[in-house]
């Protein structure tokens, strides 16, 4: 058995619900450690959320010990794991949380007791992404075993609270990366990136993302009497009838089109006979960087008024696009990386959803998606190809040779 797959089974036995990690970055942290990094536990405030940072840095002058006061009027601010950045940087990242395994009954094995069967690997977290954390972790410590005088710095962060609210996780991580000056030069994130084939789509990039929170008010009121009411519902079907037609944009080279949908539409109390006051609707863009959160807010705003519809509106801006360059050292080593060992050409993209990349990405950080296949992810009996977690790994270690060497 490969040491991959061992871990990757290691960490699906472990109930990691989000935002419950269930000792899955204790396992990772045991691996690195024992490999040379030097891995620190960040946490915001009481948050549930575990957030493992695991650094190794061959230059001798990174490597301090002594006086914390001296090392910080020397190198900035003292960090205690001994280690101040020296580039190239590569930060891989990923989230130890699952989400929850729905209908146990249609599960042909237990969720979380990892199962082999046909050359595949059965687990909640197998493709999403316990394989690629394995993959990225054994990655990282065979290159540093194997090239003890690599340049640079390599590190691995991984999030117990991705796949929910994110609070207290990498957006937290981030903004701690910034106050102690730890900017990476480049970011893989192991998301399952794979369509069709293991090793078709590399993503190069990601749409922004905002939630509008919109509440129209009206007069609830009796339908039989027309004059007396202001039906919030009608109002609401105007609104989004508008915010379907308004032309946004034709997309960009690397990305699509501005989209536009509804989430949730609430309104009435039930009753087929009263016209209601109010009406809840939830939708979201997903923008390419021809728009921003403003400028959809002042759309948004310009149809309420034209529409003489009265709402309070409530954005929460999920995330902003970003893009790295196809020429881009990372593009380029990942891409030959991921030919040598599949024989597959990548498609470079932008499409899907949004990952914990986008955080990254603001920090200056070359961020690419590249993992797994996506197929079976967030479904019943979600599995991965058992020769693709070695694949994986491989290509990892070969992407960090070409920068790091």
């Amino acid at each position: 058995m490969s040491e991959t797959l061992e871990l990757a089974q290691a960490l699906i036995a472990c109930k990691s619900i989000t935002p419950d990690d269930a000792g899955c970055q204790d396992l990772l942290e045991q691996k690195l450690k024992d490999a040379g990094f030097n891995c620190r536990t960040l946490r915001e405030n009481m948050y549930p959320t575990f957030n493992l940072l695991a650094l190794a840095c061959h230059d001798e002058q990174a490597k301090l010990d002594g006086d914390p006061e001296m090392i910080k009027a020397q190198h900035g601010p003292y960090d205690p794991s001994g280690i101040v950045i020296t580039k190239p940087f590569t930060l891989f990242l990923g989230h130890t949380d699952v989400v929850a395994a729905g209908d146990m009954g249609a599960w042909s094995s237990d969720p979380f007791t990892p199962t082999i069967k046909d050359g595949m690997l059965y687990g909640r977290g197998a493709a999403d992404m316990k394989g690629a954390d394995a993959a990225m972790t054994v990655a990282m410590c065979n290159f540093v075993r194997k090239h003890p005088d690599f340049k640079g710095t390599i590190g691995l962060l991984v999030t117990s609270n991705e796949e929910g609210d994110a609070v207290g996780g990498v957006p937290f991580v981030a903004e701690w990366l910034k106050k102690e000056h730890l900017y990476p030069t480049y970011c893989v994130v192991g998301e399952p990136s794979s369509n069709q084939v293991f090793g078709d789509t590399i993503k190069i990039g990601r749409r922004g993302s905002m939630t509008a929170h919109i509440t129209i008010h009206g007069t609830q009121g009796h339908v039989a009497y027309p004059d007396k009411i202001d039906n919030a519902a009608h109002k609401g079907a105007r609104l989004v009838a508008a915010l379907l037609e308004a032309k946004l944009d034709e997309g960009t080279p690397d990305f699509p089109p501005t989209s536009f949908n509804v989430t949730n539409f609430n309104s009435g109390v039930g009753a087929e006979n009263i016209a209601p006051g109010s009406c809840e609707i939830m939708c979201n863009w997903r923008f390419n960087p021809l728009q921003t959160p403003l400028k959809l807010q002042k759309m948004v705003e310009k149809i309420l008024e034209r529409e003489r519809i009265y709402a309070t509106v409530r954005y929460v801006i999920n995330g902003l696009p970003f893009i790295s360059e196809r020429d881009g050292a990372l593009v380029q080593a990942l891409s030959k990386a991921v030919q040598d060992h599949t024989g597959v050409i990548p498609d470079l993209n932008t499409l899907g959803g949004t990952s914990d990349g986008r955080f990254i990405a603001p920090l200056g950080a070359e961020t690419l998606e590249f993992g797994l296949c996506n197929g079976t992810i967030h479904k019943v009996n979600e599995c991965t190809k058992v020769e693709d977690l070695e694949t994986l790994t491989k290509i990892y270690e070969q992407v960090l040779e070409q920068i790091h060497l």
